[in-house]
Parts: structure tokens; C-alpha cells; sequence
């Protein structure tokens, strides 16, 4: 049984589509009611176990209810993917103080919420992996948004220590770094950018942003066996954007 939170779009919905895909049991969780419901309507016509439930990430108990949920429908809990997002932005000293809490307390304190909800019911089982979604952010700024960026360098070390605190008890912990993903929020990104869709695309290596089917393969990857001995790892999945410093200004591959 897999749990992903913010799972009603984007990369969480991917993700647990992949899941699915792959024979494991999902719990769509998401304060998005209707569109959470549709993605656990979807897979189940493709003949996948999966239910939706409410869940603000930012509430402990609501989560606790996700992780006692598995245990009563599906025995158990296996994978925690804890994705859910909302962030403030804004030059810093004109940051809005609630916007600030509210990032922290969605982007990294639920992070936490999560583990702590989850790890109880691994140690159970003798066994679990956890996915925690950071950003490419996570290891450089980006202007106006520092509460984003602050958060997601927490989620990498908060990742950190949960691998070495459970490592030996059978529980695995990573972090993914995603670059630009063709997402909701890629949309607000291309919105507020002085870039077009077609310079951020050509600004990767691959010449293109990321679908979140790529994301989503990762993350099958890194909950399944195959990734057995990677733990308190914060793998870049970012078309090479990171992988050019471009003081030159060009692309980072000329035909």
C-alpha cells in the first residue's frame, strides 16, 4: 500500500498512476475532494485498488488517519510519498509573515507529518520507503522564492536523517529534486518568468521540461527493490538544467 500525498494532480497523480500500474494499492491523498476522487475513480476502471481520501498535510492527525487507513483496507503500509505543495513568494522583506508559516508548514513541517505518521506502521511491517519531494531549489535560490527554496533544502536533510535513524530497521528515506515539470505549478512559474515555454524548455539538456510520467519512474524506482541499498539520497530529475552553469549563454548542446 502506497500513500501519496497532493496526489490529485501533477506529479503526485502521475505517481500514483505508476504505482498502480505496477500492481500496488494508493491512497490519493489531497484537500482536492473531486479532483482526488476522480484520479481514484480512473484507476480503479483500470482495475487498480485505489481509494481517496481528504487529507490538509498540514493537520498530524489527518495523515494519522491516511497511515490507519491503509492498515484497516490494505493491511499495511509500504510507501510514503509525502509531495503535497503551497508556497508564498514575493521580494523577501515584503513577504507576508502567514504566507511564510504556511509554506513552512506545508512544504517541510508536513514533510515531517508524514514520517512521523508513517514510520510507526513501517516499524511494524519491518520495512518501508519514503519519497520526499524537494525541488532542484533545495541547492540554489531563485528570486522571490525564498520560502520555497527554504523549505525544500529542509526537506533534503530532514530526508537525511530519517535514512540514518531508520536504516537499519528495514525503512528507506529519499528525496527527489525535480527541475521544471509540466505541471500546475510550471504554469505559474511560465507565468511569472521573463522566459517563454520554449526558452526554459531549451535551457535543459534534453531540450525540453520534464512530463511527470518521468518523475513518477523515479519514484517506482527508488520504492521498489531495485533501489534497495539507495537511501538518504536527493536525486535531480531535472533534464540537465543543473548540469551547465551557461555563463556563456548558450544552450547546453549546439546541433
Amino acid at each position: 500500500m502506497a500513500i501519496v500525498t497532493g496526489a490529485a494532480s501533477g506529479i503526485g497523480a502521475a505517481t500514483v498512476q505508476r504505482l498502480a500500474s505496477e500492481g500496488a494499492a494508493v491512497i490519493i491523498a489531497d484537500i482536492n475532494d473531486e479532483a482526488g476522487a476522480e484520479v481514484a475513480s480512473q484507476l480503479r476502471g483500470e482495475g487498480a485498488e485505489a481509494f481517496f481520501q481528504h487529507c490538509d498535510v498540514g493537520e498530524l492527525d489527518q495523515l494519522e488517519a491516511c497511515v490507519a487507513f491503509a492498515g484497516s483496507e490494505c493491511g499495511g503500509l509500504d510507501i510514503m510519498m509525502n509531495n503535497a505543495f503551497w508556497s508564498s513568494g514575493g521580494w523577501v522583506h515584503e513577504i507576508d509573515p502567514a504566507g511564510w508559516e504556511r509554506s513552512i508548514q506545508i512544504m517541510l513541517t508536513a514533510v515531517f507529518y508524514g514520517c512521523r505518521a508513517a514510520i510507526p506502521a513501517m516499524l511494524e511491517r519491518g520495512r518501508g520507503s519514503i519519497v520526499n519531494t524537494a525541488s532542484i531549489e533545495a541547492f540554489g535560490g531563485e528570486m522571490q522564492a525564498s520560502p520555497y527554496a527554504t523549505a525544500k533544502a529542509g526537506v533534503v536533510n530532514f530526508t537525511r536523517n530519517v535514512a540514518i535513524e531508520y536504516g537499519r530497521k528495514g525503512i528507506r528515506a529519499n528525496a527527489i529534486c525535480p527541475g521544471i515539470v509540466a505541471t500546475p505549478l510550471a504554469e505559474a512559474f511560465n507565468a511569472a518568468s521573463t522566459r517563454t515555454p520554449e526558452e526554459l524548455g531549451n535551457l535543459h539538456a534534453i531540450g525540453r521540461i520534464i512530463r511527470p510520467d518521468e518523475i513518477a519512474a523515479v519514484v517506482a524506482f527508488l520504492c521498489s527493490e531495485d533501489a534497495s541499498a539507495v537511501t538518504g539520497h536527493a536525486m535531480t530529475i531535472d533534464g540537465g538544467l543543473t548540469a551547465h552553469i551557461n555563463l556563456s549563454g548558450r544552450p547546453p548542446y549546439e546541433g
